[in-house]
């Protein structure tokens, strides 16, 4: 991946995990971006080595949605803040 296409790439994934941080500030599990987040990830960005930390923060926001309890929305919605800060720093490394 060029360092163009990944910038965009991680771009597209931070709107992507925004979008889904709201919809669980309202208290709405939205399976569908969870899904665009897996797409987005095997679609390049999970196997670009700059972006080898992205993984684990990917499958840890993932896992925390698979166990219904009280802590779900706020663990997750933690999760999509370390995902996005992550980006974020990949990102500015890139450009």
């Amino acid at each position: 991946m060029t360092d163009l296409e990944l910038t965009r790439s991680l771009r597209t994934l931070r709107r992507t995990v925004l979008m889904l941080q709201t919809e669980l500030r309202n208290d709405h599990m939205d399976e569908g971006l969870i899904a665009d987040i897996d797409r987005q990830m095997a679609n390049g960005i999970g196997t670009d080595q700059r972006c080898d930390g992205l993984r684990v923060l990917v499958d840890a926001l993932r896992e925390s949605t698979l166990t219904p309890r009280a802590e779900l929305y706020r663990d997750t919605i933690r999760a999509c803040v370390e995902l996005t800060d992550a980006i974020e720093d990949v990102t500015s490394r890139i450009g």
